[in-house]
């Protein structure tokens, strides 16, 4: 699994090459360590249900990682605009979604907004300050849902730098997460289209203040949080995994080694249609392996007396 460290903005909406390219060369300057390259989707569009796959691919990357190979890693974000609570339904079909390394909703009512909070399998929950957010309010009890399922809420500081109306409603959001969650599970991004409108990590810890949250919870939303969520986001793609025992039966007239014989390790191993190998045909060695005090194997009887075990494993 990736090392996420350093800090990193999570929004940075696609545009033309030259613009990625300073954009990138910026934030390399500026210190930041992980960039996330958005693409926006919309769920609510009339055509989306007519197509197989109506989730877009997201932006090729190879050549921009190659450019600046080693002093920035590139993700790719998709925002999902959605109204409905039919999302989940278009997202769960979809095989081009687990290319994307972080997945963002746009909830653009009350109701979808309350779904995004409680059912949509998603690490960012964002919004747009030009589509009257302010009558979109999640409640103390959905803000709280959301945070048990590591999901966390965006601030974007770019608007508010270019214009005036864009800033009050930017300030009056992040005050209202502040009044309902204390500003819990909140990251800051830069939703940047140009280089001029990226800001430095201390600039950001500075605005933070104007939004509502302590010096700690400023380092927080532009390091700590997004690392955290690009973790979990990798989890997600990949799923879970288990690990089953099984005992190794011994060979007649085998030496009592660690090392493998030369005739072991040149054993093929190949699977059959029922599943099972040549060796696993054996009686007994599919079986899963019960450990116990009172076991036949002197090995483990040897461990079990170091590890002073006082019963059945």
């Amino acid at each position: 699994m990736n090392n996420y460290t350093g800090f990193t903005d999570l929004c940075i909406p696609v545009t033309d090459t030259d613009k990625l390219v300073a954009i990138i060369q910026e934030a390399i300057e500026l210190g930041y360590r992980n960039l996330a390259i958005e693409k926006k989707f919309n769920a609510s569009a009339q055509d989306v249900g007519n197509k197989k796959d109506p989730v877009p691919k997201p932006t090729r990357l190879t050549e921009l990682r190659a450019r600046f190979g080693g002093q920035i890693r590139l993700l790719n974000r998709l925002t999902v605009i959605f109204s409905e609570n039919t999302i989940s339904m278009v997202l769960n079909k979809s095989s081009t979604i687990i290319e994307y390394d972080v997945i963002a909703v746009q909830p653009t009512t009350d109701d979808s907004l309350a779904y995004a909070c409680q059912n949509v399998v998603c690490d960012i929950i964002t919004y747009e300050v030009d589509k009257k957010v302010q009558s979109l309010n999640v409640n103390r009890k959905l803000y709280y849902m959301a945070i048990e399922r590591n999901v966390a809420f965006e601030i974007k500081y770019a608007p508010a730098i270019v214009n005036s109306l864009h800033r009050i409603d930017t300030i009056a959001q992040a005050h209202y997460y502040h009044s309902t969650g204390k500003s819990k599970n909140l990251l800051i991004s830069s939703a940047a289209t140009n280089a001029f409108e990226l800001r430095s990590p201390y600039d950001i810890a500075n605005l933070g203040l104007i939004f509502g949250l302590s010096e700690e919870q400023s380092k927080q939303a532009i390091r700590d949080v997004p690392n955290r969520l690009l973790h979990l986001a990798q989890a997600r793609r990949f799923g879970k995994a288990g690990v089953d025992i099984f005992r190794r039966r011994r060979k007649d007239n085998a030496v009592d080694s660690d090392d493998y014989s030369d005739s072991e390790l040149n054993e093929e191993i190949s699977d059959d249609d029922d599943g099972k190998s040549d060796r696993g045909n054996s009686e007994g060695l599919n079986e899963p392996m019960e450990v116990t005090m009172g076991s036949k194997n002197e090995d483990v009887d040897e461990l079990m007396e170091m590890a002073d075990y006082p019963g059945t494993v």
